[in-house]
């Protein structure tokens, strides 16, 4: 059976459709395939473009470290199979079996395609060497034995390569053309084109009775090749093993509540399991498929689908990961273990679409727009000039030689070995970043932003004091109640003071962000937020402040002493080569001004921002042509976030997942960020470096190729020592910069 003929209807089965797909509501359903194919950024781009090929599939999203793509599509007009077969027709044939349906890791499966292909290799690779042995010798032209026998040699020597140029097919040839299909000249191009010339000039010597070809040049290249691409793999592998050794991107926590005692717990993500019951509060991303057993859950699905409509959810409906509460507090009961690759995919997501595809590969991709058509018309020019020469034999020889020995794999290394680097070291240092496209952008960064509470400031010193009446016993349980569905800082901060055990159910809630909430608890109006926003006055503006009434009767408020993170100033003082900015929601004239006292002179403060506010402002600075990295809490300033080229959410712990941030950094950390933006400057500069070490490498490969002086099979041999070459320097480099720094 063919790739184009292959059935997979039997994935509309119920009992397989349930495993594959992620997310069902109405005609929108999104799936998971594993496509083991997926090797470069223009798979990448070719998969993420699927939207252009069906109308009917709403969005695709590749996670390239982990070989998977995610696709949501409507449901009324294609099933499943359809998206297989979509997949299938584009030369992405989907891995579709036991271990992938049950959501397990299926990357042995690839990696034995891999250790099958190069044991093949290496056999014809060794029998065609021996075989060409006699030409090495010049037997083919003195002994009479060889002279007779030589077609059963060079014959066989063509059989043997037969499966080498399929090797070279199917990992090579067949990409360059889908990338030339979207005018990308990609790194297949010049070695599909080197395998292609070598095999049809090879078959040409043989069939005229020329000479025994290139057949020892074809399969040393195509070993050599494949030995390169494990190793490039291994080593991409074992670099971004961050990517899955830390709760695959990101670390997160979730309140676990205990049926005997009630008690509510945060545990690890990680430490879910099936039946456990959970707690999710306003504005948290629900984390595993599960059950709704209590509380009024609306759902915003645009995390998963785009769609930004809510959605209501009554007693015993199921709830898919990823979706977000909007209201009060919700029970859930989990029926699905945790995959971590699904939501990291979801944060992925959030922006790939839009940014990362732009930073894809960046440096590399740029680079190579230039490198490739460069070496195809050195070559061109080259077989052009043994051509006029009147030397055919040469001019395959050259145009081949020079194909083979810039073969550009080292730059495919670089960008994900140095920064693959960075960003594991960076974890170590209590900095967690989600990708090398991430880390790429930070590099280019020139204009940093600053929420002031929970971010500059130090919540766990916070001091509180309540003006007002004396809260008895079942107001401070009241207002506990209402404080418990919120995430804000101030929220949770106010929540452990007051020490309440047992809750309330509370109806009719209502938050705004960086203004406040309010709900219905017994038929009782409480509302808790800024003055503003339970429409009073409080004199005493130069603190933070948060109101609270009952039965629309004012109690009095909790006020805040905040206590700036140690060392601010110097943090600040280190950063003055950068615009810095703060932007908080806080009208606190006193905390403005000292703010701006401890500032470099071009810092701005801006107080009274709302969310819109600090959102306007970052597409404001974007428009002046404005690099933007944004550190924020991750709740009020999700917008702002998302919208900035790099948005940090700050934490104590590394405990809460915020769609909109690129990167966590732990609170006790920050003043490390100078450090870490200068790593990542220098790391830019390494990449760079590394081309140029590549260049130099290859500039001296083309002056011996052009000239004749190099055969395919030396240079086929010399190829992969600037991978190698590449491998050694970022790895010494990254090592020797990151602990010199720190």
């Amino acid at each position: 059976m063919t790739n184009k003929t292959k059935n997979f209807d039997f994935l509309d089965e119920k009992i397989i459709s349930d495993k594959l797909i992620n997310f069902n509501h109405e005609n929108i359903t999104s799936v998971c395939f594993l496509i083991p194919s997926i090797h470069c950024s223009s798979c990448v781009f070719i998969l993420e473009s699927l939207s252009k090929f069906n109308k009917n599939i709403i969005e695709s999203t590749v996670d390239f470290a982990n070989k998977k793509i995610c696709i949501t599509f409507n449901n009324k007009k294609l099933k499943i199979s359809d998206l297989a077969k979509i997949l299938n027709n584009i030369g992405y044939q989907p891995s579709v079996n036991f271990e992938s349906v049950e959501n397990k890791k299926n990357k042995n499966l690839f990696d034995r395609k891999l250790v099958g292909k190069l044991a093949i290799s290496f056999f014809c690779f060794g029998n065609i060497m021996l075989l060409a042995i006699p030409g090495y010798v010049g037997s083919y032209k003195e002994d009479p034995w060889f002279i007779n026998n030589r077609y059963f040699f060079r014959y066989l020597m063509l059989i043997l390569s037969l499966p080498v140029v399929s090797f070279s097919f199917s990992d090579h040839i067949k990409y360059a053309i889908l990338g030339l299909k979207k005018h990308i000249f990609n790194i297949d191009v010049p070695i599909s084109i080197g395998v292609f010339i070598l095999f049809i000039w090879s078959c040409y010597e043989v069939f005229f009775d020329l000479g025994s070809g290139y057949f020892d040049s074809l399969s040393s290249f195509s070993l050599f090749l494949l030995i390169s691409k494990i190793f490039r793999i291994h080593t991409h592998n074992k670099i971004l093993s961050f990517n899955k050794d830390y709760k695959s991107f990101y670390p997160i926590s979730v309140t676990k509540i205990y049926k005997k005692n009630k008690k509510e717990e945060k545990i690890l993500l990680s430490s879910l399991k099936k039946g456990d019951i959970i707690l999710i509060r306003n504005e948290e991303i629900i984390p595993v498929d599960s059950f709704l057993i209590k509380g009024n859950a609306v759902l915003d699905n645009s995390f998963i689908t785009g769609e930004s409509y809510l959605i209501n959810k009554k007693i015993g409906d199921r709830i898919y990961a990823g979706s977000k509460q909007k209201g009060e507090a919700i029970f859930l009961k989990v029926i699905k273990n945790m995959d971590h690759s699904y939501l990291s995919l979801l944060w992925n997501k959030k922006k790939s679409m839009d940014k990362n595809f732009f930073y894809l590969n960046s440096i590399s991709t740029r680079f190579s727009q230039y490198f490739t058509p460069s070496i195809l018309i050195i070559s061109i020019i080259t077989g052009c000039f043994w051509f006029f020469n009147k030397n055919i034999s040469k001019m395959f020889q050259t145009i081949c030689s020079v194909l083979i020995v810039t073969c550009p794999c080292a730059l495919a290394l670089s960008t994900p070995l140095v920064f693959g680097n960075i960003i594991k070291f960076f974890s170590k240092k209590g900095f967690y970043i989600k990708d090398i496209f991430t880390m790429e952008k930070i590099s280019s960064i020139r204009t940093l932003i600053f929420d002031k509470t929970g971010t500059i400031t130090d919540s766990n010193k916070n001091k509180i004091f309540f003006f007002g009446k004396n809260l008895d016993k079942n107001e401070k349980k009241i207002i506990a109640s209402l404080l418990r569905n919120s995430i804000h800082p101030l929220s949770k901060k106010i929540l452990s003071q007051l020490s309440v055990q047992n809750f309330y159910s509370v109806n009719n809630f209502k938050e705004e962000i960086g203004k406040g909430l309010e709900g219905k608890i017994n038929n009782i109006l409480i509302k808790i937020g800024s003055p503003k926003y339970l429409g009073i006055t409080i004199n005493n503006k130069n603190k933070t402040i948060v109101a609270v009434s009952i039965n629309r009767k004012f109690l009095g408020y909790f006020l805040f002493k905040n206590y700036y993170r140690k060392g601010i100033k110097k943090i600040f003082q280190d950063l003055k080569k950068y615009k810095i900015v703060i932007l908080s929601g806080d009208n606190n004239e006193l905390e403005k001004k000292y703010l701006k006292s401890i500032l470099p002179k071009s810092g701005k403060v801006f107080f009274s921002q709302s969310p819109e506010e600090k959102l306007n402002y970052v597409k404001k600075l974007q428009k002046t042509g404005e690099k933007v990295m944004m550190f924020g809490d991750g709740i009020n300033d999700c917008s702002a976030l998302n919208q900035s080229e790099v948005g940090v959410s700050i934490s104590e712990n590394p405990t809460g997942f915020f769609p909109s941030c690129d990167a966590f950094l732990q609170s006790n950390c920050l003043n490390r960020i100078f450090l870490f933006l200068k790593i990542s400057k220098i790391s830019t500069k390494l990449v760079i470096i590394n081309f140029v070490i590549s260049l130099f490498y290859n500039s001296i490969g083309i002056l011996f190729a052009v000239t004749g002086n190099l055969n395919p099979f030396i240079a086929a041999i010399l190829m992969p020592l600037s991978s190698f070459s590449v491998i050694i320097f970022s790895i010494i480099s990254t090592w020797i910069i990151s602990y010199r720094l720190f």
